[in-house]
């Protein structure tokens, strides 16, 4: 898609904006996740029975920002085709906010409960995202699927803590 017609200068510059956009808003999502993450860590955070099968701490930090570079590409990759993409970008824009709710709702507020309802409707969203992203770049839709695994792992560990705390 790189090149030929209608790929001028302004052309280009409008790619590198739209990159920028989807770059941005990743770093605010993370930004907020990670902040409303710190704020639950303590007493609360420390007290509760955590599954054998939860990845040691440090994990998470690089995992979410491959996962985010990821999503960053292939949004840029989808939103560049245009008006087929209008769907897939809505799904994208409730993800995003889906993403830091879950954040706000398990670490913030101790909801265990409110989180996972939130993050059952995040896999919905980010599933369907693979299946649209898919339809529209291929390689886009390959992109989420670490995403999607990732949730399920983290799905499964929010599962494990409201049944056994």
């Amino acid at each position: 898609m790189e090149g030929g017609a209608g790929a001028g200068p302004t052309a280009s510059a409008s790619r590198r904006d739209l990159l920028a956009l989807f770059a941005a808003l990743s770093l605010v999502a993370m930004g907020l996740g990670g902040w409303l993450t710190s704020l639950g860590f303590g007493e609360w955070y420390d007290a509760l029975k955590k599954p054998p099968f939860q990845p040691p701490g440090w994990v998470f930090s690089p995992v979410w920002a491959m996962i985010f570079t990821l999503l960053t590409i292939a949004t840029w990759r989808v939103a560049r085709r245009g008006a087929v993409a209008r769907t897939a970008l809505v799904v994208y824009g409730f993800q995003l906010v889906l993403n830091v709710l879950w954040s706000l709702f398990f670490f913030t507020l101790h909801e265990t409960g409110w989180a996972l309802m939130n993050i059952a409707v995040l896999d919905a969203l980010v599933l369907s995202m693979v299946f649209l992203y898919g339809r529209i770049d291929r390689m886009s839709g390959w992109f989420i699927v670490p995403y999607a695994v990732w949730l399920g792992l983290a799905t499964a560990i929010n599962t494990w803590i409201v049944l056994n705390n």
